[in-house]
Order: structure tokens, then sequence, then C-alpha cells
């Protein structure tokens, strides 16, 4: 694991400078972001609020997106600058959140408003963030950059969760939210004049783009297959991610020492899985990591509603976080792998549409959840088979250079000499891999039906 570090030694000193304010940021996030659906819960937020709150927050993505993206391109070779005012701005909300929670103004509505307002500035600074690190990172190392940044800030925010957990246990609402929210909030502050200590290596000219320029890039093939199986995948999780906590804390009874050990257990498994993970995107390719962590991705909510204890949602968050990380890796790096050019418009466009279909994904969770229960965990599970089948078969294969073709290079006066051999063994093993995908599909499908007919005969014999 620790030889992957050498890939550090070459890559630019933008990148390097982006783990220092990268760790500084995980630190005083971890102290944050794990407790805002537990607050607003603490607040009175109930069900559907949640939904709706979520629903706004991905409906807004859209008009942000594309605000951004025009805005980037104007001051695109000021790109710097406004990855840094907007980080700034964005941090300084947490302010505003805090003196809520000191109850000196507001209620879980204006929190709601803020976090919205979180989402503004962020949009900007995240995509403008994305477009400056796709330039200080080579794309033939790229997996294990991103792989080896994400793995050191999750070494900070296990750091940082275990000294949230211990504020969170021992004090109770609001006190230990009062302590953790201003330690968080005063480490992002403190981080951000690293932003500008980028850099930028290569200060690009935008290229005048309109909002012709969005609708004639959405007629693209490639971007349209993209944005609509990623919108199938994230409406499939979106069913179940405003109810997710909130179901925790109903039908588990769980407290803030829940959320604070299964964020710290799910850091240490994010370390360990973001090395392998991405030696497997350098060598195999987004559709490959797409499909090998969907698979795992799809269980996850099967098994949630069985596991009312600490302990079982512990494993839970073991395998499910080893899953997601695969997946968030291959998607971030598969977002930045357009052409450099229009880069920030086709990462407006792969953030946007998909957020529409989140926006409505959230508010029919919520609602199904209120008429169903648990059972929108199965369906949830149901429509991302079908989404990660979708995601494989759409995805593309841009962006990769790909060690095995250099590996076969050396091989080729073989291959063509037994080219013949070659294929056939080829199609036998393609053949072995859609048999070994199929039974593993069925016997999903048959173990979450199998669920649901236990469910109902529970039901029944009450």
């Amino acid at each position: 694991m620790f030889r992957e570090f050498k890939v550090i030694k070459d890559a630019p000193r933008g990148f390097k400078i982006s783990l220092i304010e990268g760790g500084l940021t995980a630190l005083g996030s971890s102290f944050i972001g794990p407790m805002v659906t537990p607050l607003l819960i603490r607040l009175g937020a109930d069900a559907s609020l949640l939904g709706i709150y979520i629903a706004i927050a991905t409906a807004s993505t859209p008009p942000l997106q594309v605000a951004s993206a025009l805005l980037l391109d104007r001051f695109r070779e000021r790109r710097l600058e406004l990855m840094t005012i907007f980080s700034a701005l964005n941090r300084a909300i947490w302010i505003l959140v805090l003196l809520v929670i000191l109850g000196l103004w507001g209620d879980v509505w204006t929190v709601i408003a803020l976090l919205i307002l979180l989402r503004v500035f962020g949009t900007v600074a995240g995509l403008a963030w994305t477009d400056i690190m796709a330039d200080l990172s080579e794309l033939s190392l790229r997996g294990r950059l991103f792989a080896l940044r994400n793995s050191i800030l999750g070494i900070v925010s296990i750091i940082s969760l275990a000294f949230a957990k211990f504020i969170y246990d021992t004090y109770s609402y609001p006190t230990g939210y009062i302590y953790a929210f201003s330690i968080g909030t005063a480490f992002m502050l403190a981080s951000t004049p690293l932003l500008y200590l980028y850099g930028d290596p290569v200060r690009p000219k935008g290229v005048g783009i309109s909002l012709r320029t969005f609708l004639d890039i959405i007629k693209d093939r490639e971007v349209l297959k993209d944005t609509l199986a990623m919108s199938f995948w994230n409406s499939s999780v979106n069913l179940v991610s405003a109810v997710w906590v909130y179901h925790m804390f109903v039908a588990f009874n769980a407290d803030e020492t829940w959320f604070t050990t299964l964020n710290l257990v799910g850091s240490v498994t994010r370390i360990a899985a973001n090395f392998p993970w991405g030696r497997i995107y350098d060598r195999f390719g987004p559709r490959r990591v797409f499909l090998l962590s969907g698979l795992g991705i799809i269980a996850v909510p099967v098994l949630f509603p069985l596991l009312p204890n600490l302990e079982g949602q512990l494993v839970l968050q073991v395998y499910s976080s080893f899953a997601w990380t695969g997946f968030g890796l291959a998607s971030f790096n598969y977002a930045i792998s357009y052409s450099a050019t229009l880069r920030h418009v086709y990462i407006a466009m792969y953030n946007s549409i998909p957020a529409i279909a989140s926006s409505v994904a959230s508010i029919l969770g919520s609602f199904l959840y209120q008429e169903l229960g648990v059972a929108v965990f199965y369906i949830s599970a149901i429509c991302r088979v079908l989404a990660a089948i979708v995601l494989y078969k759409y995805a593309s294969e841009r962006g990769v250079t790909y060690e095995e073709l250099k590996f076969l290079a050396h091989l080729y006066p073989l291959l063509v000499v037994g080219r013949g051999i070659v294929a056939n063994v080829y199609l036998e093993a393609v053949y072995t891999l859609k048999v070994i995908y199929s039974l593993i599909a069925t016997t999903i499908l048959l173990a979450m039906l199998i669920s649901v007919y236990i469910i109902v005969l529970r039901l029944f014999m009450r």
C-alpha cells in the first residue's frame, strides 16, 4: 500500500498543496458534515421535510451548474481567484448555521435556507476546483493520484472524527453541536488561503459559451448517454437518501454516537479501499469499476433495514464504504476526462441532468417511505440493479490509459500467430463472465424477493 506514495513525487506543486489544503478542510468538515441531517432532525425535521430539503437541493443543481459554467467561462483565466473567493463564502455560511444552533436566530427552515446558499457558493467553487485539478493531474496516473489524495484525507478524517465522536458522545444537544461546529468552521476557514497557492498551470481562456452551447453539448451522443445513465443510477440511490438517517433515528433509536462511529469506520475503510480501486481504474477503466462497485452497492439497501443494531450497521458500513469508494473514484475521474477546452461545460451538464432526476426521486422516496415503510429500500435495490446494467452498457471508455495495452504491445507477434486461439479463449472468457454476472444478478434479485415475502408474511402474522 505504501509504495503507492511514490506517485506523488512527480505530481505538480499545486497538487501537493492540495493535499495540505484538503487535509485541513477534511479535518474541519469531519466535525460538521456527518451531523447535518441529525441537526435538522434535532431542530424538528421529519421525513417529509427532509425529502423536501433533498429535493430542493438537488433541483437547484442544474441552474447552479449552468450559471457556474457561464461564470467560469467568462473569467476562466481567473478561475483560481473564483475558486478561492467562493470557497471562502461557502465556508463562512457555517458561522450563520452556528448562530442558529446557539439559539440567537432562526429555526430548521433557516438552516435549510443556509444549506441551499452553501450549495450556491460551493457549486461555483467546486466547478473551478475540478477544472484546475484536472490540469494538475497526469491522465495516466489520475486514478492513483486521486486515490492517494483521498486516502490521505481519509487518515485526517479518522483523526478528526475520533475527536468529533468524543465531543458528541460527551456533550448532549445543543452543547456538543456548538463545540463541534465551531471547531469545524475554524479549520475550514483557516485552510481557505491555501487554495490560492494551488496556482494555475494553464490559465486557459474562455471560449465564449452561451445557453446555446449547453443545448449543443446535450445533443452530443456521448454526453447524452452519460447523463441519462447517471440519472437512472442517482435516482435509484436517492429514493432512500432522504429517509436513510431518519429511519435510523426513528426505527433503530440511533443517536449521535451511532453516526460518529459509523463515519469513523467508513473513513478507515475508504483509506484501505482507495489504493486497489485506483489501480483497477487505471488498468480497466470506468465501465468495469462502475460494474464491480455498482454490484456491491445494490445489496446495501436490502441489508440496511434488517440490521437494527449498531454492530450490524458497522459491518454494513464497511461493506458499503468499500463499494462506494470505487464508484465515487470512477465517477469523479470519468467526469473530468472530457476534452479540456469545454471541460467545465461538460462537467456542468454531467452534474445537472442527473440532479433533476434525483430531486424527483427524493420526493417520491419520502412519499413511498410514509406509505410503504421499509419496502422503499427494496424498491431502491431493484432500481439499482437495472441502473448498474444501464450504466455499464452506456458508459464510454474515455479518459483511460490502459496499462494492459502497453503490456500486450510486447506480445503482439505472439498474438498475431495465435490469434485464433486467443480469439476463442477471449470468447469463452467473456461468455463465462456473462454467466457469472447473470448468476450474481439472479441471486441478488431472488434474495430481495424472498426478503419482501418475509416482510409481507410478518405483516400478516401480526
